[in-house]
């Protein structure tokens, strides 16, 4: 038994590859503009959100927030830094499967670091996070608290920020 390939044969192998490069071309594309899409609806949540408690985003608050919030509002504060650190872990878990949205998102890690690092490096706040996680935050920003605090005192070592951009 021969088998043949003829010029009809041939033209559905072809059109059979391109489809299948096209799906699968366009399958990482959708999941590149849902993750886009989930975290930019997510993160306009969470700023509207911070629009109505306008002290949990103002760093003279967050970087000693264990003094300057008491009792409820304490509470309220460390869900709201939760969930900021929260939807930078999206953020990264994301990022790790769609590496182009990394320039896009990386700043708001950036800012949240900035503006809750010390809620972060709580001991108590450790488990709330994976172990990769935590490692990558603690190789890749600054402890801005830290910074602050060396201001204060009058000396000045600089903090220096190692950022790892396109890690994986």
């Amino acid at each position: 038994m021969e088998i043949g390939w003829d010029l009809t044969s041939g033209i559905a192998v072809a059109a059979a590859i391109v489809a299948i490069i096209i799906s699968v071309y366009t399958w990482f594309r959708t999941q590149k503009i849902a993750s886009y899409a989930d975290i930019d609806l997510l993160y306009q949540q969470f700023l509207t959100l911070g629009t109505e408690h306008p002290r949990f985003r103002d760093p003279s608050f967050t970087s000693d927030y264990n003094n300057k919030f008491q009792e409820d509002e304490l509470v309220a504060f460390s869900t709201f830094a939760f969930i900021s650190w929260n939807i930078c872990e999206t953020i990264y878990d994301r990022c790790r499967a769609v590496k182009e949205l990394w320039h896009t998102w990386e700043p708001i890690i950036v800012a949240e670091n900035k503006l809750h690092r010390r809620w972060f490096d709580t001991l108590e706040n450790f488990h709330k996070f994976k172990k990769e996680f935590r490692e990558f935050v603690q190789a890749s920003y600054p402890r801005e608290y830290l910074a602050e605090e060396r201001r204060d005192h009058n000396s000045a070592v600089p903090i220096v920020n190692h950022h790892i951009g396109s890690s994986s």
